[in-house]
């Protein structure tokens, strides 16, 4: 299977330009951002050698689809998306998804709608829900938001987590806890249990892939700056470097899933 990183823009200095000759020099397969006018994302792509993951807003109907359409003009291998609202009720959501998914069926790329808290996706039990009525509702894995909302590591969400990882098409690899969306750091031995735990969650999405005949797994080892990264309180320094900890994650996710 061919596993294909892009790295996040999130949180990196500079211009456009020296962005993405930072992550083409450390060896990505591309890059996940903000959908932006075609004519520059392609400019970009050309310039750096580099895939693009486009990211769009979930909100009214119309807007989605010029969003969509842009970043097919773009030149998107896929596209993430940040839908809904923590508070909608069920049927509201559905009624949102639902409109959203019948769009996105018509682009010709993988559209996929992230697991996010504050969004509509943004805990087990009721994205089952959705997944069960919406059988066209594709997932970004973002799990660590799923640990945070829960307070758990999601035992005891075991059929609702089954039905998440086997409609995953793109993954957010971070690592989470109980009480927050990121660990400071996973290269840290007291987090290597927590490691572990995001580990086996990865290798049964890569195992949902192959089972669906699919030959390609798509990743962002999405960590975040301050403040989703842990600071000194004294200073508000960050506790360590978000690009050694994203190329760490880079690498390891790499080793865990080839074949």
């Amino acid at each position: 299977m061919d596993i294909r990183a892009y790295k996040t823009t999130w949180g990196m200095p500079g211009t456009p330009d020296e962005v993405l000759a930072k992550i083409k020099s450390a060896g990505y397969e591309g890059w996940e951002d903000w959908i932006k006018p075609h004519f520059e994302v392609r400019a970009l792509a050309g310039r750096h050698g580099l895939e693009y993951m486009a990211m769009v807003q979930g909100g009214e109907a119309e807007q989605f689809r010029r969003d969509l359409d842009e970043a097919h003009d773009a030149g998107a291998i896929g596209c993430t998306v940040h839908v809904g609202r923590a508070n909608m009720e069920f049927q509201e959501g559905l009624d949102h998804l639902g409109k959203l998914v019948e769009i996105a069926k018509t682009l010709p790329f993988p559209v996929n709608f992230e697991t996010h808290r504050g969004r509509l996706l943004f805990e087990p039990l009721s994205t089952a829900r959705y997944l069960k009525e919406l059988p066209d509702l594709w997932l970004v894995a973002d799990l660590s938001h799923w640990t945070v909302v829960t307070e758990s590591m999601l035992q005891g969400f075991g059929p609702a987590l089954e039905l998440a990882i086997s409609r995953t098409r793109h993954t957010h690899s971070r690592v989470g806890h109980e009480e927050g969306p990121q660990v400071p750091d996973p290269r840290a031995q007291q987090w290597q249990g927590h490691v572990k735990v995001f580990e086996g969650w990865w290798e049964r999405i890569k195992a949902a892939h192959l089972a669906r005949g699919e030959k390609v797994l798509t990743f962002d080892p999405e960590y975040g700056p301050p403040n989703y990264m842990w600071t000194n309180p004294a200073d508000g320094a960050a506790l360590s470097d978000l690009w050694d900890v994203c190329l760490w994650t880079r690498d390891s996710v790499k080793e865990l899933l080839k074949d």
